[in-house]
C-alpha cells in the first residue's frame, strides 16, 4: 500500500490543490493529514472541505482546535492568536465540528502518527531538526513515527545513518525512524515550496517531495482577508 502523509496545510488552498495534484499523479491508496488544516490562511473552509473530502484520516493540530475552542490560546504569539481568531470568526459551523472532532493522533501497526510529537502529543511539542526527532525516537517504541508541527521537513533515523533534510528518499531498514512531513502551507525550513511524503509499506521507500505553486495569489487572498501581512509575506521565503 502507498501512503501519503502531509500536515500544516494552514488554509492555503493553493498550496493544498498542487498537493493533491501531485498526490494524484503519484497514485496513492491512502491519504493521512497530520492536522492544523487551518490558521494563517485565508481559505480555511475550503480547505477543511477539500481534506475531509479526501483524506482518509484527518489528525488534530494546535491551530485546529485553538480555533474551535478546545485549546488555550493564551501561549500562541500575538500575530498567530490574530490569525486564529479571524479563522474562529469565518469557520462554518459544519467545518468546526468536523475539526471539533479530529483525533490527536492513530497508532496503526506500530506506526505513530501525530501532529507535534509521538510522546505528550496534547502538549504540542516542536521538532525542529534531526537531533530533536532522534531525541524522540529514544522516547518512544514506535519503530516510526511521522509528524509535522514544526513547519520543518526532515527523516532521522535513530542511528543517524540515515537522515534527509527538505527533501529526498530513504530505504527503510531495520532502525527507527521519524519523519517530520513539513508544511503543506506554510514551510519554514528555507524552502517555501510545498511539502509532503509518500511512503510504500511493501517495497520500504519514502520519499518528501517537494512542489511549487502559486504564492502569489495565497499572498494576494491574504492581504485581502486583512490579515497580518507578515505572514503573507514569509510565504515567499519558507521562513
Amino acid at each position: 500500500m502507498r501512503l501519503a502523509i502531509f500536515s500544516d496545510v494552514h488554509g492555503n488552498l493553493e498550496a493544498l490543490q498542487v498537493v493533491l495534484g501531485k498526490i494524484a499523479e503519484l497514485q496513492v491508496d491512502r491519504i493521512i493529514c497530520l492536522g492544523d488544516v487551518v490558521g494563517y490562511g485565508a481559505d480555511p473552509n475550503a480547505c477543511v472541505d477539500v481534506v475531509q473530502d479526501v483524506a482518509d484520516v484527518v489528525l488534530a493540530g494546535n491551530h485546529d482546535w485553538a480555533s474551535v475552542g478546545l485549546l488555550d490560546t493564551s501561549y500562541f504569539n500575538p500575530i498567530p492568536l490574530i490569525a486564529i481568531q479571524w479563522t474562529a470568526d469565518v469557520l462554518g459551523s459544519k467545518q468546526a465540528a468536523f475539526l471539533h472532532n479530529c483525533p490527536l493522533f492513530l497508532d496503526e501497526d506500530q506506526v505513530r502518527y501525530v501532529h507535534a510529537s509521538p510522546q505528550e502529543p496534547e502538549l504540542w511539542h516542536y521538532l525542529f531538526d534531526l537531533e530533536d526527532g532522534r531525541d524522540a525516537i529514544r522516547q518512544t517504541d514506535y519503530p516510526l513515527c511521522f509528524v509535522g508541527h514544526s513547519h520543518r521537513a526532515f527523516i532521522c533515523s535513530e542511528s543517524g545513518r540515515d537522515d534527509i533534510v527538505v527533501e529526498g528518499d530513504i530505504q527503510f531498514n531495520m532502525d527507527r525512524y521519524l519523519v517530520n512531513v513539513g508544511s503543506v502551507g506554510q514551510p519554514r525550513d528555507g524552502d517555501p515550496r510545498t511539502s509532503f511524503a509518500v511512503w510504500d509499506q511493501e517495497s520500504g521507500n519514502l520519499h518528501l517531495y517537494r512542489v511549487s505553486y502559486d504564492v502569489l495569489t495565497a499572498q494576494k487572498k491574504m492581504r485581502e482577508a486583512g490579515l497580518p501581512e507578515f505572514l503573507a509575506e514569509r510565504l515567499a521565503i519558507g521562513r
